[in-house]
């Protein structure tokens, strides 16, 4: 029997298959092997986008990312003005980078007069870029897998058309980066239990799946959608999957705990039936008697198609990427393959229609619909697909998506005043309409800035400071 008939049937096969490019023609396979993530165009694109990253990164935290940056000063013995435990599990990436942040500021100062930003804050950029370099690691591998366009282009492209972009260089200290990451690994770990049917595929995604519970709790609409489609397909491995996340997702909640951290819910819960349950010593809040709070069928509408901050019309190339994901799954060639493709639409679908109880979708001041950004590796899918089938006169399409989304998150960023979490794309035309001199110098005088302080950085010059 073939490899992809022992898989099929539901048995691993004789000998391992080291990639789904296995299953194609020789010369595909022939040519897959000398495929190498690094290439020339690789390191060039990563290098363009180093320089941007570099001239328009956020170093210093603010807002929502205090919550988890503070609870990482606390655990580690800091006393932060406030810290507690919301759906923090991005810190567990973000550890290593800090313990380096946190020990260079024990011998240079906790604020150094040269940065004028902590080291543990410039650590936590830095965790965001590692990850999201990583996370285009991952999306290489799975469109490989795939037998699907996995150039530089196809990884930026998609990377600056969704919101993914936007939470890696101006919200870097959110848990978006991160929370992408371990969904970019978990749909290449879905690939690979499909395929290839290994038992260390299925226990890595039950521990990847733990994680991700950490750091948003709706991602378990997600993982509830894959173990359906285990239990109908692969039942040993939703068993392993099953057990391991049982395992590490009340682990890495207790955390906290052990420190002597509380637990809160969000301030824009209903406070009057907030109840008091005791952990030792130290109280959680929990929940609210209306877990439905904000309910409305509407939302995962409005999340997609709103000018108010709807995914498609912020980010159009998601909207393409979704016409690119249908035509790789209608040419997909096996079943394994088939099935990773209805199980990875079956967790989007499902992870969109969960936000009908949230009814802060919008994201407060949020740039597209952020709470689907770790819908990257489905996006990235869909590019690979049209590029695969429709060849390089995707390209322009997909570049002026790029530029719009661009336009809307830089004016979002500094392109006025007064700007605030109820403003539209439109608005963020019409400001920019009005006056795009003005807008372009804005953007100038940032990079200016940033590159003068960077060199005067270099020369040991301490100049005013530019601080992301």
């Amino acid at each position: 029997m073939h490899a992809r008939d022992a898989t099929h049937a539901g048995r691993s096969p004789s000998r391992p298959v080291t990639s789904c490019s296995a299953l194609a023609s020789p010369d595909v396979t022939e040519r897959s092997k000398r495929e190498r993530f690094l290439t020339r165009p690789m390191a060039l694109a990563l290098a363009i986008y180093s320089v941007f990253a570099l001239t328009f990164a956020h170093f210093q935290i603010t807002g929502d990312g205090l919550v988890y940056f503070n609870l990482l000063r606390r655990y580690f013995g800091e006393q932060p003005d406030f810290a507690f435990a919301y759906q923090f599990g991005s810190d567990l990436w973000n550890l290593p980078f800090f313990l380096v942040g946190k020990g260079l500021s024990e011998i240079f100062g906790a604020t150094p007069n040269t940065f004028h930003v902590s080291f543990e804050e410039i650590s936590i950029t830095f965790a965001t870029q590692a990850a999201f370099v990583l996370t285009l690691y991952l999306g290489w591998h799975l469109l490989r897998e795939l037998d699907l366009a996995a150039t530089p282009a196809v990884l930026f492209l998609t990377t600056f058309g969704s919101p993914l972009f936007y939470y890696v260089i101006f919200e870097p200290a959110l848990k978006h980066a991160v929370d992408t990451l371990v969904m970019t690994a978990a749909a290449l770990l879905i690939l690979r239990v499909y395929t290839r049917g290994a038992d260390r595929y299925a226990l890595a995604l039950g521990a990847l799946v733990g994680v991700s519970l950490n750091i948003r709790y709706v991602n378990a609409a997600f993982f509830i959608a894959v173990a359906c489609a285990f239990a109908l397909h692969r039942q040993r491995a939703l068993v392993l999957s099953a057990v391991t996340a049982a395992l590490v997702a009340p682990a890495v909640f207790a955390l906290p705990a052990l420190r002597g951290i509380s637990y809160y819910q969000p301030s824009y819960f209903p406070k009057t039936a907030i109840r008091h349950i005791a952990l030792g010593a130290h109280p959680v809040l929990a929940g609210t008697s209306n877990p439905l709070n904000g309910f409305n069928p509407l939302i995962p509408v409005y999340m997609l198609f709103t000018d108010k901050r709807g995914l498609f019309v912020w980010t159009p190339l998601t909207a393409i990427a979704v016409i690119g994901y249908v035509l790789a799954m209608r040419k997909a060639r096996d079943e394994p393959r088939r099935m990773f493709f209805w199980t990875l639409l079956a967790g989007a679908l499902t992870l969109l229609v969960a936000h009908v109880t949230w009814a802060e979708w919008i994201g407060a001041f949020s740039f597209s619909t952020r709470f689907l950004t770790a819908l990257f590796p489905f996006f990235l899918v869909g590019i690979g697909g049209l590029r695969r089938y429709w060849g390089a006169r995707v390209y322009p399409i997909l570049a002026i998506c790029v530029a719009w989304s661009m336009l809307l998150a830089f004016v979002h960023v500094v392109g006025y005043d007064g700007i605030d979490a109820g403003q539209t794309a439109t608005d963020m035309v019409r400001v920019y309409s009005r006056s795009p001199d003005a807008f372009q110098r804005k953007i100038d005088r940032r990079a200016t800035e940033r590159w003068r302080y960077l060199w005067a950085l270099l020369h040991g010059e301490d100049p005013k400071h530019v601080n992301g």
